[in-house]
């Protein structure tokens, strides 16, 4: 699940690799600061998870769910949803090749699941029903930009906490990185590396990714992250921008159950893949519009005790395709 929060340390870092923190005298700074304003906006954007405050809603209309529990059938029904997510992300300090910065996030979920059938006589809290899910979140993160055989290097932590309570932090994760720049011109970018995912939940801590970006005498723009995102995208004017590709996204909400035969605390995750075209509108100096939409795709959802791995689950989801729209208000670089 952790796969959520690559992408955001991942084109952060990509975009603070463009400059470095100079210790000249003062009037060079300001001047220097300002060219690096210049280049984390235009990083921003091609990349909406660079932007400092997003607000962005996913609607997801209803689609079969049928549901296992402990691996014998237990119900049947239809589920929608409404995600609604509010982003903050804060730099704190630069010095040298290195950097400070922080997120705040707010997610809400709101599941409605209704014409259910249960195979199994059990689990009153699947009756038909709407649920409204808050999950906080934190990240403070540590950013290294240095050269490596004359190659660009960057390196990267971070530690992260999500709860749904207001007494207790309910899941905490460590994450760490390092990404080296093979190439890097005006009109291509390749890179490559490894994050350590040091999380209580997951099976496989390792992961390797792989970015390739390029830009085209036409203006198309092809955007490779594995394994986070597939896209192209074409600039229509100054302030208008059309895109379509394939992306993961997710969700994790915290569920209490009283039943017997149900753990007590429990981490619901589900893992989609978004396919669809999407479109942005630059409205203003700093604010812009985006419009997503197409097939959204679970490919895991499960419910598994707060302290067990995920692989660990009592309750398994099998959720069909389903057309969704976001709507999304961003914010460019302004701290």
């Amino acid at each position: 699940m952790k796969l959520l929060h690559f992408p955001f340390f991942f084109f952060l870092l990509i975009a603070k690799s463009v400059s470095a923190q100079t210790d000249a005298e003062s009037a060079q700074k300001q001047m220097m600061d300002s060219i690096k304003n210049v280049y984390l906006t235009e990083a921003a954007i091609r990349n909406p998870l660079l932007r400092q405050v997003t607000i962005s809603t996913d609607v997801i209309s209803s689609s079969n769910i049928r549901s296992q529990l402990y691996g014998n059938d237990l119900f049947e029904g239809k589920l929608s949803q409404v995600r609604t997510k509010a982003l903050l992300s804060i730099p704190l300090k630069s010095w040298g090749k290195n950097s400070l910065s922080a997120s705040f996030s707010l997610f809400h979920q709101h599941f409605n699941l209704h014409d259910v059938k249960f195979i199994q006589p059990i689990a009153n809290s699947f009756n038909e029903r709407s649920v409204d899910k808050l999950t906080v979140g934190f990240t403070g993160s540590y950013t290294r930009v240095d050269s490596l055989f004359g190659r660009q290097i960057i390196y990267m932590g971070s530690l992260s906490g999500l709860t749904g309570r207001s007494s207790s932090i309910q899941k905490v994760s460590y994450l760490g990185g390092v990404i080296l720049t093979l190439k890097q011109t005006p009109e291509k970018r390749v890179s490559v590396g490894l994050l350590l995912n040091l999380d209580p939940s997951i099976d496989i801590p390792v992961i390797p990714f792989y970015t390739y970006w390029r830009k085209y005498q036409n203006g198309m723009e092809l955007n490779v992250n594995l394994p986070q995102e597939v896209s192209v995208r074409k600039s229509l004017s100054d302030r208008f921008w059309a895109s379509f590709g394939t992306s993961i996204s997710g969700s994790v909400a915290f569920f209490r159950y009283a039943e017997p035969g149900f753990p007590k605390d429990v981490n619901f995750s589900i893992v989609d893949l978004k396919t669809g075209p999407k479109i942005e509108y630059r409205f203003a100096e700093k604010l812009i519009f985006g419009l997503n939409a197409g097939l959204l795709t679970p490919i895991q959802a499960r419910q598994f005790e707060v302290s067990e791995k995920a692989n660990d689950y009592f309750l398994k989801n099998k959720i069909n395709s389903t057309p969704f729209v976001n709507f999304s208000i961003s914010v460019l670089p302004f701290l």
